[in-house]
């Protein structure tokens, strides 16, 4: 009879009949014997391994799921017997893909299945999963950021690049205009002149200008200048520091490949990649990387979360994860369609997660190190700042400018004296011109 109808056994003395799958029948009293199929990798056996002893004969079944699954079990106010069966063929190879495993379930053929298996809405119309034990989404694994001369360049757009410095000599030119005609400091040679403007325009980009202000206008396009040269230097450092820890890459772009784990196109067949290579454990990934697209590797790497922490493990001095989504429930257990089992086993899993039980039995698989790297670079990777994004700083400095310039020119008796004997000039060098033009 199905598992379903074993959980009777849970409340009674009385001997029951259990039908196993294959047809024998065992007497118990108030015990449950669970027929349990396990997938057969060959890598990331630190989720699930099965290894075979050829002296004794024996099958082991060990690995990160077996050690949650015989806790929560072990934890259960009722006694549950069980046996591992691994699924796989004559040649020690899995027998088919996780649907045809989970499908053994609903089959029959097990009574559950225990191990790095995916919740999915597919596979929930023929059995039961507990809640998930693990991370949820899928990463994206990528090499660190290696060196590069030109990276200071990189967090400012070459538009903002211009803009900048166009603002900076701009600012520079205001002030040395406001303050010229009243302050020594802003006055001497034509060449010194211009070295004023840009010394004072580009020390303020480290607070460093010695120059003593002392016109107010002056003063005020300052202040308006130096708080946006700190919101430019404070996001050029953050987006810097970010791209010498995680490496950009055009995923999309001719030529680039993204390598997934072998058995599991179903992840990433949604998200609309071109190129893709199966790879089958963590060295693979990791020899896959290093080459990169160009000599026959990969650029990223597209997996469930738990298993780049797995890789992260082994490699996070060169690697990192980021971008992660959403798309995937995590791995569970599989009971068939009704199992009382499905909610107590959901139970302790539970408990082992807020005890912190689940985090230490990661620790001790090297799925997880204390201080993982994915964990703080699992957002979208830093992209270069543009102009756009701070237009409105640039619309504040420039408009603050233009006012304190149209004052001083309106207010400024020095300086309408100046233009006055410019324009005095101007007019008697174009005087003499007319003279000089004029037939005899």
């Amino acid at each position: 009879m199905p598992l379903s109808n074993r959980r009777n056994l849970l409340f009674t003395d009385n001997l029951e009949t259990i039908s196993w799958p294959g047809g024998s029948k065992r007497q118990l009293s108030s015990e449950i014997k669970l027929r349990i199929g396990v997938p057969v990798k060959v890598g990331f056996k630190e989720l699930v391994g099965v290894e075979h002893d050829l002296q004794t004969n024996r099958t082991y079944v060990t690995g990160f799921s077996i050690d949650v699954f015989e806790t929560a079990i072990k934890a259960l106010p009722y006694k549950v017997h069980y046996e591992f069966f691994p699924f796989e063929n004559a040649n020690g190879v899995m027998a088919g893909a996780y649907n045809d495993l989970v499908y053994q379930v609903y089959l029959k053929n097990y009574d559950a299945v225990v191990g790095d298996t995916t919740i999915t809405s597919n596979r929930s119309q023929y059995v039961d999963f507990t809640i998930p034990y693990t991370d949820f989404g899928v990463g994206m694994l990528v090499p660190n950021e290696k060196d590069n001369m030109w990276i200071f360049l990189k967090p400012l757009s070459t538009g903002l690049w211009i803009t900048s410095a166009g603002f900076f000599i701009l600012t520079g030119f205001i002030v040395w205009l406001i303050e010229r005609p009243v302050n020594q400091e802003f006055q001497g040679t034509r060449w010194q002149q211009i070295g004023t403007i840009f010394w004072f325009s580009f020390s303020t980009l480290v607070f460093a200008h010695r120059e003593r202000l002392v016109n107010n206008l002056a003063k005020f396009v300052v202040i308006i200048w130096v708080f946006v040269v700190l919101i430019l230097t404070s996001s050029y450092t953050a987006t810097l520091a970010s791209m010498m820890t995680v490496k950009q890459i055009q995923l999309n772009s001719r030529g680039s490949y993204i390598g997934y784990q072998s058995g599991s196109l179903g992840v990433i067949v949604n998200l609309n990649f071109k190129g893709i290579k199966p790879y089958r454990s963590v060295e693979e990934y990791a020899d896959a990387l290093s080459k990169g697209s160009k000599h026959g590797g990969v650029s990223a790497i597209i997996d469930e979360v738990p298993y780049i922490n797995i890789f992260l493990a082994k490699y996070s001095a060169d690697y990192s994860m980021i971008k992660t989504r959403s798309t995937t429930n995590g791995f569970a257990f599989v009971f068939p369609k009704g199992s009382k089992l499905v909610h107590d086993v959901s139970r302790q899993i539970e408990h082992m997660r807020e005890e912190g039980k689940l985090i230490e039995m990661e620790k001790t698989w090297s799925l997880r190190k204390t201080t993982l790297m994915s964990e703080e670079a699992t957002t979208t990777g830093p992209s270069t700042l543009d102009l756009y994004s701070f237009r409105g700083l640039f619309l504040v400095t420039g408009i603050s400018s233009a006012f304190a310039l149209s004052l001083f020119l309106i207010f400024s008796t020095t300086f309408r004296n100046l233009i006055r004997k410019q324009l005095q000039l101007i007019g008697r060098q174009l005087q003499r011109l007319r003279m000089y033009s004029c037939p005899i």
